[in-house]
């Protein structure tokens, strides 16, 4: 964050233009949360009293948004806003979201607006392990631990517990739709949390030189370490090898690209002619057989095992994105709204309720929301 991304932002425009208790609070929140903005934050609140009171300031590669923000006070245009805070669990989601939206965009005059869409929705309810010819039905947030007696897999939630024999040595196979998470607990201990979306194969023992898997979706993963027998998990575009560690791997196919995002140990990413080991807090990021190699903050990637999104800077398509893999609802809306070039930053708690998710994200961007049906979501200005 820097004095410009303040100057940018229509909600620190409205706050300098009208200042209340709640709007206050809501700065010193932020600033308590984001203490190295500090510095830019008051920075930003000079510059724009500068301009109020009229005096010149040098200009430079910013010249046009001083320009722009001289115009909004000087012709007193008034943003909208909604209550900040209100008596319901979606006021609790906004006080916990404290981010920051950068947003400037043009209203659509159009009746009938042309529409795009974010993301699909799945028909299927259930998440499903294959096991030979059986295909057995798993609860939303189980537990499958395949760690205990060999050949079985142990199923857990909060309210059962069952047991069930695999009988055999074949790959199984388990697909997590869209708004469904699931954990698995691999035979050598190995953890994996599985997000919305995701397809895994794996042994129900493994066998051999090396312990494999395949992926598409995302998982986070705490590999257990075994010197002698490395654990390679392959996606749609590359194959990653580890000695036990803890990483990220997002890999939908609707994405354009792959990410192995690591946390801790030492992991190697390959793709195509393309290889390269990670550190932790550092990404891979893969794109037709490229891999770009990017420092990051873990927990930008992680926070869905936790059950937040931890937004820096995100593009606002991408965000509805991740929230409709979540709860499996598309996004629709006016192409002149332009979320790819909008971005917001801070923690978006992912509450059992969709619309208190939708109720904090329509507060903070001043984009309004329309339900035309269960999984279609409607997002407007």
């Amino acid at each position: 964050m820097n004095q410009r991304d303040f100057l940018c932002d229509d909600l620190f425009i409205y706050w300098r233009i009208h200042p209340t208790k709640e709007l206050n609070a809501f700065w010193e929140s932020y600033l308590r949360e984001n203490e190295d903005f500090r510095i830019p934050f008051n920075e930003a609140i000079e510059t724009f009293e500068m301009i109020r009171n009229g005096k010149e300031i040098l200009q430079n590669d910013d010249a046009s948004i001083l320009h722009e923000l001289k115009e909004k006070i000087e012709k007193g245009k008034k943003i909208k806003l909604r209550k900040l805070l209100v008596s319901s669990a979606a006021a609790i989601l906004l006080i916990m979201l404290i981010p920051t939206f950068f947003i400037l965009y043009k209203n659509s005059e159009s009746a009938e607006p042309d529409k795009s869409s974010i993301g699909k929705v799945m028909s299927t309810n259930h998440i499903q392990l294959f096991t030979g010819s059986d295909i057995l039905e798993i609860d939303n947030n189980s537990t499958l631990d395949l760690s205990g007696k060999k050949r079985t897999v142990l199923i857990q939630n909060p309210f059962t517990q069952k047991e069930i024999d695999l009988k055999d040595h074949q790959t199984k196979k388990l697909i997590v739709p869209y708004g469904k998470r699931s954990t698995l607990i691999l035979a050598d201990g190995s953890k994996v949390h599985l997000n919305s979306g995701t397809k895994m194969e794996f042994p129900s023992i493994f066998t051999g030189k090396k312990r494999e898997i395949h992926v598409e979706g995302e998982i986070f993963i705490e590999v257990t370490k075994q010197n002698n027998t490395p654990f390679v998990i392959y996606t749609p575009h590359s194959q990653i090898t580890v000695y036990g560690t803890s990483f990220n791997v997002s890999s939908y196919s609707e994405d354009p690209k792959e990410a192995v995002v690591l946390v801790n140990g030492l992991v190697e990413v390959k793709s195509k002619n393309s290889v390269l080991q990670l550190q932790p807090n550092e990404m891979a990021e893969i794109g037709n057989g490229v891999i770009l190699h990017k420092q990051v903050d873990v927990s930008d990637y992680i926070g869905w095992t936790s059950g937040y999104l931890q937004l820096n800077r995100v593009p606002l398509n991408e965000v509805l994105k991740k929230i409709g893999r979540y709860y499996n609802v598309e996004f629709q809306y006016d192409p002149a709204i332009d979320l790819h070039d909008q971005t917001c930053s801070g923690k978006l708690f992912l509450s059992e309720n969709l619309d208190d998710v939708l109720e904090a994200f329509s507060k903070m961007t001043y984009l309004q929301y329309n339900k035309q049906s269960d999984d279609i979501i409607f997002i407007h200005s």
